[in-house]
């Protein structure tokens, strides 16, 4: 493009585990590795892909660069959020009438995503809950519509950014179903490294079988509770840390 700088881009396929968002356990499976975290203490920014610094971004950043370059940091600060600048890209989806990939500034109510962007709820149902950041989110309910769209007040609500997914659910939909499928499928893409993921999402699914199944009993919520408390304060990456947010919402 005649800027006289010239670079190499080698793209690598993995193999689609999920736990592999962590960004060691993806360094790792770049290396040809078992994708599994490490410990944070050591940041991959000092020691990461093959012991080397490594600066690792997803594909949504890595597309602005282009834009604050041409029109200038002051020019992207102006677009968002007090404490999230920019846009930001969701996939909207579920009990919704328009469904698709939407970019709004961060900021944005969601009330404004969903009745706005999205439509509203199909057949007059009535809004229930939207989770927010893919699998391991958080579930928000209707008292919550005004928040405002961003890292800060997501995370406030017991939520996330994440990887952008935005699901919808109505009036018919269990809550205790929707927790007992993201649990089911958190357990599944464990890797099983750290005892507090495998043991203690293994369990957790076991307590929301019997729930929906019929077998509930006293003291099942609580247990519940104390399992999240111990995978947030002792997984060893974001993965088991995160699971039990679509619980606890």
């Amino acid at each position: 493009l005649g800027s006289g700088f010239d670079f190499s881009v080698k793209i690598s396929r993995g193999g689609g585990a999920f736990v592999c968002g962590e960004s060691t356990a993806l360094m790792a499976s770049l290396e040809g590795k078992v994708g599994e975290p490490r410990a944070k203490y050591v940041h991959t920014s000092e020691k990461g892909l093959w012991e080397q610094p490594t600066n690792l971004n997803n594909v949504e950043t890595w597309a602005n660069v282009p834009l604050i370059i041409k029109n200038g940091a002051d020019w992207y600060g102006k677009i968002g959020s007090e404490g999230s600048k920019g846009t930001k890209i969701f996939s909207l989806v579920g009990k919704i009438n328009n469904t698709g990939l939407i970019e709004v500034p961060m900021g944005v109510a969601l009330k404004d995503i969903i009745y706005g962007i999205g439509g509203g709820i199909p057949d007059g149902k009535k809004f229930k809950a939207v989770q927010t950041g893919g699998p391991s989110g958080g579930c928000i309910p209707e008292s919550l519509l005004n928040l405002p769209v961003d890292f800060d007040e997501l995370d406030k609500a017991g939520s996330m950014m994440g990887s952008g997914g935005m699901i919808i659910m109505d009036e018919n939909t269990c809550m205790v179903d929707i927790a007992k499928y993201f649990v089911n499928f958190l357990e599944g893409e464990s890797c099983g490294k750290c005892l507090p993921c495998r043991e203690g999402l293994k369990r957790m699914s076991q307590i929301l079988a019997d729930i929906t199944e019929g077998r509930g009993k006293e003291g099942d919520i609580e247990l519940l509770e104390r399992l999240s408390a111990i995978l947030i304060d002792t997984s060893l990456c974001a993965l088991g840390s995160t699971a039990p947010n679509p619980v606890l919402t």
